[in-house]
């Protein structure tokens, strides 16, 4: 038993203490502090119990079916039916941007597939329209169109995750989303892949951030409460239980004035601002106001990953007083050079131009996955940390689980640092 006097060592900010390490010296405090107190009650008196922590249980998977030929049913938003009309194209020059995505998207998938199959493996990939009404999930799984797939590779709307995600549990495949960070409330579904991490995740890699650098110190939180997503990051920021900062809270509903921003900060010396703010354009105001406000004090401030849009960051001496942080899945910039150079060259000769993320997202995606389902088969999940199909992400593909212990899915936790100074940046 641990002695009444232990206490847990606190790691020094600049020590790389992981979330789970977080966890484990926490519990340990708490313990301690419990036998503490337990030793100064009256012998009659019952201690309080401290529960033990709730392990999580081993996924159990499938036999793996090894194939000659795997199936990949890949849904984009191409909305063909729009842009198409008959053998004319109802655009000029520029294909719309609500396009773009899945086109650039499946232009990478293509490049990978392509690359796939003069190495040996065999691929059947099928295109779905997911901006057709006629290829939408539900019509899919009705017209059994689904039914002799080994993986389904999606970048789909929020509403179309829940359904897609409950055939690929019904039918025991796996079901990737490529794109969005939306979980659709699924639950209980170990076939379901989110490829983008949540913000829920993203707040964690903050907090522990901010934990590092900044422990028992005083940081200010701006947040706002009027849109559903940011409440949620603010929520998750607040109620974090493995965060060693003091958060000194500002709802910005509306943009504070110089006076509102000032009672959060001390305007003596630099500040640590942690913003759970996603919209990336009122983001932007509020990182204009904190200049213009406070021009001759440094700010550290951490965002959210949708800040990787915003333009004024990467513009020469933009913010000159502010450090901005921001958390990102993918990171290109430091890929295997060959890899990068070769996809290039590859998408230059196929379709002209440079290629933009998305299209590395789709090169990826395809190669990763291909790679996985012909080493390992249809169930390939108790091997997801064999990276050496994944030419750019170090993914890290873990469980989600609830508070209660209990499975939501898989997630990729893998989460970069982008920070902009001055329209420089670097990731880490």
């Amino acid at each position: 038993m641990v002695g009444s006097n232990a206490t847990a060592k606190k790691p020094q900010p600049q020590d790389k203490e992981t979330r789970a390490e977080r966890k484990a010296r926490k519990r340990k405090e708490q313990e301690a502090a419990q036998v503490k107190k337990y030793s100064t009650e009256k012998a009659s008196e019952q201690p309080t119990a401290v529960l033990p922590a709730r392990k999580k249980p081993e996924l159990a998977w499938p036999v793996s079916r090894k194939k000659k030929k795997y199936r990949i049913d890949v849904l984009l938003p191409l909305y063909l039916d729009e842009l198409v009309r008959g053998e004319a194209v109802t655009f000029r020059d520029k294909v719309p941007d609500k396009a773009s995505p899945g086109l650039a998207f499946y232009q990478g998938l293509k490049m990978a597939a392509d690359s796939l199959e003069r190495a040996g493996a065999r691929l059947d990939v099928h295109i779905h329209d997911a901006g057709s009404f006629r290829e939408s999930p539900d019509m899919l799984i009705t017209g059994r169109k689904l039914d002799s797939t080994d993986l389904i590779i999606g970048v789909v709307e929020q509403h179309d995750i829940p359904v897609l995600a409950g055939y690929a549990r019904k039918k025991r495949i796996n079901f990737v989303s490529a794109l969005t960070n939306y979980d659709g409330w699924v639950k209980d579904n170990q076939y379901f892949t989110m490829l983008q991490p949540s913000v829920k995740s993203h707040c964690e890699y903050m907090i522990d951030e901010l934990s590092k650098r900044y422990a028992d110190k005083e940081v200010a939180l701006l947040y706002r409460s009027n849109s559903l997503a940011d409440d949620n990051a603010a929520l998750y920021m607040m109620n974090d239980l493995y965060s060693e900062v003091v958060f000194k809270r500002l709802q910005c509903n509306t943009m504070p004035s110089k006076e509102v921003l000032a009672s959060v900060l001390d305007t003596s010396k630099p500040n640590a601002i942690a913003v759970s703010i996603l919209d990336p354009d009122y983001a932007d105001s509020l990182l204009a106001l904190l200049h213009s406000y406070f021009p001759n004090i440094h700010l550290d401030v951490y965002g959210m990953p949708t800040w990787n849009s915003i333009a004024t960051l990467r513009k020469p001496g933009s913010y000159r007083n502010i450090t901005v942080h921001v958390t990102y899945p993918f990171n290109y910039n430091k890929a295997d050079s060959t890899v990068l150079q070769r996809v290039k060259q590859q998408y230059a000769k196929e379709f002209g131009g440079t290629p933009g993320e998305m299209v590395f997202r789709g090169y990826e995606a395809m190669m990763w996955y291909g790679t996985l389902l012909r080493k390992y088969g249809t169930i390939f999940n108790a091997d997801y940390a064999d990276l050496s199909g994944a030419p750019f992400t170090r993914y890290r593909i873990k469980p989600r689980w609830d508070r209660n212990g209990s499975l939501l899915y898989l997630e990729n936790k893998n989460i970069y640092l982008s920070t902009y100074q001055g329209g420089i940046y670097r990731t880490e």
